[in-house]
């Protein structure tokens, strides 16, 4: 994602569609990671195990335009409902 400009955040969620159909009972998702781009290179935020529907993770403040999400999946192509990145007060 593209933030359009150098932004500070603190915080990335992850929604999964489960449950929102009777073919996506459970997340489709085996792990996952969110990056920022520092300038150089990629760098890991934060990483995890097959996610909840939805998933918040705080992390420690960080400025930047972009962020990604890479995704090792299961059997099934998983869905994203929804990604965010947030500057939530400490």
């Amino acid at each position: 994602m593209d933030l359009g400009k150098q932004e500070s955040f603190n915080v990335v969620s992850l929604v999964e569609p489960v449950g929102r159909s009777d073919d996506y009972r459970q997340s489709r998702i085996r792990s996952y990671r969110f990056d920022h781009w520092n300038g150089e290179r990629w760098t890991t935020l934060t990483a995890g195990e097959t996610p909840t529907p939805t998933t918040i993770r705080r992390i420690a403040r960080v400025s930047s335009q972009k962020v990604r999400l890479l995704l090792e999946s299961s059997k099934e192509t998983p869905h994203i409902a929804e990604i965010g990145v947030y500057d939530e007060p400490d």
